[in-house]
């Protein structure tokens, strides 16, 4: 089952001091690239909302985005002052202030430009571990709720895709019953045109003429060329319909189909065969715009 490279996932939910936020936009990435942004106080998060994100997908570019707001209710974090740091700082302060004969007095706004003189006190571990459960599970319904939506979206594009198959199916088999004639209309236009130049005077050499047919039977054949194609085609129909990554699988088979309807085209000078080699191009050329979405 395909899956989109492209979605977004957004939940909201909140316990009795918290209320979180979570929103995630995956777009389209050669590999998994996660990045998630949290408000600085809650960076220590980052590894294991990464690590949940893991668990949901393989590839893209995965970003989420977390919001965080205490609730009135919520404990401020204690203020920590760094008491002999203080101390040392005010002591020097002295000392330069007598020994330079320094004006003015020291004030307490001064304290508060002491490099380290207070500090935040980390949150206790059994408000950190409530906190760090809390946005996991917001981190993981919203990565949920993003795979649905990828899941959705695969869907549609596998539907798009399997009729874009059924077309080039269909035109490498009309091509396929053009290409069984060609040796007969080659050697009926070679004939006719002898006749031409000779105004019909000549008689024409048989064997010479089936050398010449058989010669350029040999160089226009593209039997080996649709036999590829086709086989081409049902594997990657049966890849669409496996479980897991398949995006870069879709995307090499999508240029082996191109490869060898290029070859057809060289090789078969027909006005016919040439016609749906372009409308071929042009379906390949947007199947592999549409694999470029595929996990």
């Amino acid at each position: 089952m395909p899956f989109s490279m492209t979605g977004y996932g957004r939940y909201s939910t909140e316990d009795a001091l918290y209320k979180t936020t979570v929103e995630i936009r995956s777009l389209n990435h050669r590999f998994l690239d996660i990045s998630v942004r949290l408000p600085s106080p809650y960076l220590w998060l980052e590894v294991e909302c990464t690590q949940a994100l893991k668990e949901f997908f393989r590839r893209g570019k995965i970003e989420a985005r977390i919001q965080l707001e205490p609730k009135p209710e919520a404990s401020a974090p204690e203020v920590v002052l760094m008491d002999d740091l203080v101390r040392q700082y005010l002591d020097r302060l002295k000392e330069a202030k007598k020994r330079f004969r320094l004006a003015g007095r020291l004030r307490v706004e001064h304290l508060l430009r002491i490099p380290g003189g207070f500090f935040l006190a980390e949150p206790g571990k059994d408000d950190e571990k409530a906190l760090g459960d809390l946005v996991l599970a917001a981190v993981k319904e919203a990565a949920r709720r993003l795979l649905e939506m990828r899941e959705k979206e695969g869907l549609a594009l596998a539907a798009d895709l399997s009729r874009r198959v059924g077309i080039l199916e269909e035109r490498i088999e009309e091509i396929q019953a053009v290409a069984g004639d060609l040796p007969a209309v080659y050697r009926e236009k070679l004939t006719g045109k002898l006749k031409e130049l000779t105004d019909g005077v000549a008689v024409i050499d048989e064997n010479r003429l089936a050398a010449e047919v058989v010669y350029y039977a040999e160089r226009a054949d593209i039997t080996e060329e649709i036999t590829r194609f086709k086989s081409h085609l049902q594997q990657f129909t049966t890849t669409l319909s496996l479980e897991g990554p398949i995006g870069r699988k879709l995307d090499f088979l999508s240029q082996e189909l191109l490869r060898e309807v290029n070859t057809i085209g060289s090789k078969a000078s027909d006005l016919s065969i040439s016609q749906q080699v372009v409308e071929i191009k042009t379906e390949i050329e947007k199947i592999k715009e549409q694999v470029q979405n595929i996990e």
